[in-house]
């Protein structure tokens, strides 16, 4: 398929140096087209569809490329009224309207994109396409209830697309739906068991509204789930922090650290709890790791501050300190 498109192109080029005439039929030109479109040569795309409009000049599916050439080019009006001209004679065209559709969400007319989503009628190869397009529409004017109800149509097929899951979980999180959030995690679970990232956003749904035990199960879950699931260990390591049992924050926080998944954040989570038991060494340790990986994160510098102050080495905290505000000053 390749070296006929390959075919294809040289075919075509050889007729534009040349400025010589070829017979193309209607699907080598859209193969043409969209050599061309995929490649970033909008120049030479615009040639192949001139040939395509010469040709056949009642082609829908030229049009509709040519009709992507002109949203690329930033001519929305053009594109708008190819597209209504064609639907003047071609109303039941699905691709027609769908591409409608489309160019009205690129205008920013979104309600009235959504209204012709929701009236056309479309074949199940559209179907991913329309409710892509409606979330679009529906996310620009903040709706996020009718985007929550889109994103679950998308994830019945798509269930392991985690691109929409945490687009749904935004949503649910925007609208301030944590039960229906967790009503529709515990769904997806029976579906889905072995879903780490199910677990996690579950785990810490759970943490907000105080159900610890839950939140910790749900996590273990989701490190059951996979192993190498660091957010789930992170999380973990913060609801013992916030149980005061610093030794298991220990534990899980040095997991990720063993994953070679550590951040500045969880490392001085781990820093903070070898100082909350007093093992300031150990503290000091891990805020050195920091400051060599990440240089502004301030919160280290002042800890490595407070460090010398109790060792009542006072030129060290006050240097310290000093990096720590100069970060500070240059962020704000």
């Amino acid at each position: 398929m390749q070296s006929d498109n390959n075919d294809l192109v040289e075919k075509f080029e050889k007729m534009i140096h040349s400025d010589s005439s070829i017979f193309l039929d209607t699907d080598e030109i859209e193969e043409i087209i969209l050599y061309y479109f995929n490649d970033g040569d909008i120049s030479m795309a615009q040639k192949a569809i001139d040939l395509g409009n010469s040709l056949y000049p009642k082609s829908i599916n030229i049009s509709i490329l040519h009709s992507e050439i002109l949203l690329l080019k930033g001519n929305l009006n053009k594109s708008y009224e190819l597209i209504e001209n064609l639907l003047e004679f071609n109303h039941n065209s699905q691709d027609l309207v769908f591409q409608k559709a489309k160019i009205l969400n690129k205008m920013k007319k979104y309600m009235d994109s959504i209204s012709i989503l929701k009236n056309i009628t479309y074949s199940d190869q559209l179907n991913f396409f329309i409710l892509d397009l409606l979330l679009k529409n529906y996310m620009n004017v903040e709706d996020y209830d009718n985007s929550i109800e889109i994103l679950i149509k998308i994830l019945v097929l798509y269930p392991d697309d985690k691109n929409y899951f945490d687009k749904l979980i935004s949503c649910f999180n925007l609208s301030s739906k944590e039960d229906e959030a967790i009503d529709f995690l515990n769904d997806y679970l029976e579906k889905n068991p072995y879903s780490a990232n199910a677990w996690f956003e579950i785990g810490k749904l759970y943490f907000k509204k105080n159900k610890i035990k839950e939140s910790i199960a749900a996590h273990e879950f989701g490190v059951i789930s996979d192993e190498s699931f660091s957010s789930c260990y992170i999380e973990l390591g913060k609801i013992y922090e916030k149980k005061e049992e610093f030794k298991k924050s220990i534990y899980y926080y040095k997991i990720v650290n063993n994953l070679n998944k550590d951040s500045s954040f969880s490392l001085y989570r781990l820093s903070r709890c070898y100082e909350k038991i007093g093992d300031y060494d150990n503290a000091l340790k891990y805020l050195n790791v920091i400051i060599e990986k990440d240089p502004l994160y301030e919160k280290a510098w002042i800890s490595i501050a407070k460090y010398y102050l109790r060792k009542n080495d006072h030129d060290k905290a006050i240097e310290n300190l000093n990096k720590a505000l100069n970060i500070i000053s240059n962020n704000y």
